[in-house]
């Protein structure tokens, strides 16, 4: 066996210890951050009053939480617009100086309802764009709106990886600095 292998093993032997604190160190701090993230508050019910007008929706980003209850009242100002919301198997139709509006279920082609609300629950997390499902104009294709579901893990477990890499990097130095 040469010196050179020799003293790679020595060297090996000698950070096996840090090496491995500064990983759990890292794994720790990461799955902290994941879990408090996924707290998040008690569900709520949330009202919204989304307004349709020639290429905007008012307002263009709803941001709920997972588990919330949402109830969704409908206006248009101009000309019949839909609000069709992906992911949710939900397309209304609406009405310009209607309260009541037409619900529809893509899934289901015979299923149609007048409501005065549609009402929902956010169950699952992430971004669901809503558009427009009625040719209101020239510029239809671009009414868009999005509907935000929380809680956000990226952040909070990206913070914790980072504090993770910074701390596991302090006690991976003091520890081969001290074995030195």
């Amino acid at each position: 066996m040469t010196e050179l292998e020799s003293g790679t093993r020595k060297d090996w032997g000698r950070n096996a210890l840090p090496a491995t604190l500064y990983l759990g160190v890292i794994a720790l701090s990461g799955a902290i951050g994941f879990l408090v993230a996924g707290g998040g508050s008690d569900p709520q019910e949330r009202s919204f009053t989304i307004i349709a007008r020639q290429y905007a929706y008012d307002p263009p980003v709803i941001r709920v939480n997972r588990g919330d209850t949402l109830r969704l009242r409908f206006a248009s100002l101009d000309v019949v617009h839909g609000f069709y919301l992906e992911g949710h198997d939900l397309d209304v139709s609406i009405t310009p100086m209607r309260t009541a509006v037409e619900k529809r279920k893509p899934s289901d082609p015979d299923f149609l309802e007048q409501v005065e609300e549609v009402v929902l629950k956010a169950d699952r997390t992430g971004k669901f764009r809503y558009r427009c499902s009625r040719t209101c104009g020239f510029m239809h294709p671009f009414m868009l709106g999005e509907m935000i579901v929380s809680p956000n893990r990226l952040l909070p477990t990206s913070l914790g990886l980072a504090g993770g890499v910074l701390f596991g990097g302090l006690l991976f130095t003091f520890f081969r600095e001290k074995r030195a």
